[in-house]
């Protein structure tokens, strides 16, 4: 096969950057062959540096590394293994001055590295720097201003050139990472899992289980334990009191109409929510700010709220998955709290220097507050305040009580609810 041509890897860089961009690297592997990088985001991604002398190449591969671990290590993988592990992916972009030169660059608030990547032929190398170190994986030959190349080849697509970097290897035709049609499988993803959700509400809304406990609560309290019909035999516990059933058969009735309530307001939610789903097409934009659901990763319950600005706001339904939320979510999220007051939490969780509006903030401050204090003692007009800090400031306090934290470095919003 051939190597990567300038425009090709312009290409790819252009294509892979917002990927990879706000990535952390996790690992590094040496193969025969090169060094694979793994970086996580909202999945797993593989950068395979194929070091082949005549043909040296770079891919992206997502949940799968085609490089087997090497029986040997090298210094340079030692060297990122110390220096640029778990750091943040802030650039990525092609050095033009010297040609096919990409630069790598990885950072997080206290240290930084560089990882050169020359993928000239009969040159290749990666050259990492990193606090006033530097290491490469072959002795650095001296760079020259590239070649004027006249009626250069036509370019290959990124399908083409990955399936002939499988094919070298015979390993056959693999599929490439195609950024959009991974926002077409995530999109379709998406929308089936609310349409499930859809489905199960409307299964909700059919069933009359609330007036099968009503007519058990009053035929008890009529007619007693005796002669209780086949049908309504199901909502009574022989072991219990009479009373005991009487209260047990009202207050399953209440729940289940207030649940009903609950369920045609998150109908109405999952409607819109659909239709824009629906609506949405892929844009580079898009693509870069698409987050992760955090209850997904975590499998944990609570509410979620769609913020016009793009960000997410959750709230567990417990101490546990508000706990859960808070250990998955990203440094720079927000937390949100009443203040001097138990009750909810609450997440933003939003992209890397994303600026969430004052008006979204006490949005969500509204939300924490409801979800808080109880529907009595909610007041239009009422004066609440609620603190936000980065998570990476919130830290649960060991040996306490479930869902107690410290943090610190807050800021503190005072506000009036305007609803109920």
């Amino acid at each position: 096969m051939k190597a990567l041509t300038q425009q090709e890897l312009q290409t790819f860089v252009s294509t892979f950057k917002s990927v990879l961009e706000g990535a952390q690297l996790q690992e590094v592997l040496v193969s025969d062959r090169g060094l694979a990088l793994s970086f996580r985001q909202e999945t797993s991604y593989w950068l395979i540096l194929d070091l082949v002398p005549n043909t040296p190449s770079m891919l992206l591969f997502e949940n799968q590394n085609p490089f087997k671990k090497g029986p040997k290590t090298k210094p340079v993988s030692l060297f990122l293994n110390s220096h640029a592990r778990n750091l943040y992916v802030h650039d990525l972009f092609v050095d033009e001055q010297w040609g096919r030169v990409v630069k790598l660059l990885l950072k997080n608030p206290h240290r930084e590295c560089e990882v050169e990547i020359r993928l000239i032929p009969k040159q290749c190398n990666v050259i990492v720097k990193a606090d006033g170190k530097q290491i490469a994986w072959d002795k650095p030959l001296e760079l020259c201003l590239p070649p004027k190349v006249e009626n250069p080849p036509a370019p290959r697509s990124m399908d083409e050139f990955y399936e002939e970097w499988f094919a070298e290897q015979g390993q056959g035709k693999k599929t490439s990472l195609d950024p959009v049609a991974q926002w077409e499988k995530q999109k379709q993803k998406d929308l089936e899992k609310k349409r499930k959700a859809l489905a199960e509400i409307h299964r909700q809304l059919d069933s009359d289980k609330e007036s099968l406990w009503q007519q058990a609560g009053n035929f008890l309290k009529s007619e007693g334990h005796t002669d209780v019909p086949e049908s309504l035999k199901a909502c009574i516990d022989s072991r219990e009191s009479l009373s005991w059933n009487i209260e047990n058969c009202f207050s399953k009735a209440k729940q289940l109409v207030a649940k009903k309530e609950g369920a045609r307001e998150r109908l109405a939610e999952l409607l819109v929510e659909i239709e824009k789903l629906e609506k949405s097409k892929f844009s580079e934009k898009t693509a870069k700010n698409k987050l992760g659901d955090l209850m997904e990763k975590t499998e944990a319950r609570g509410r979620k709220f769609h913020l016009d600005s793009g960000a997410l706001a959750y709230c567990g339904k417990s101490a546990a998955d508000n706990l859960a939320l808070l250990r998955q979510a990203k440094a720079w999220d927000y937390w949100l709290h009443l203040k001097d007051y138990p009750g909810a939490h609450a997440i933003i969780h939003r992209q890397r220097d994303q600026e969430i509006p004052l008006a979204e903030i006490q949005e969500v401050a509204a939300w924490v507050a409801k979800e808080s204090l109880s529907s009595k003692s909610l007041m239009v007009g009422q004066k609440v305040a609620v603190v936000m800090v980065e998570c990476r400031f919130v830290r649960p306090i060991k040996g306490d009580k479930l869902g107690r934290v410290t943090y610190h470095s807050e800021k503190t919003f005072h506000f009036s609810l305007r609803q109920v």
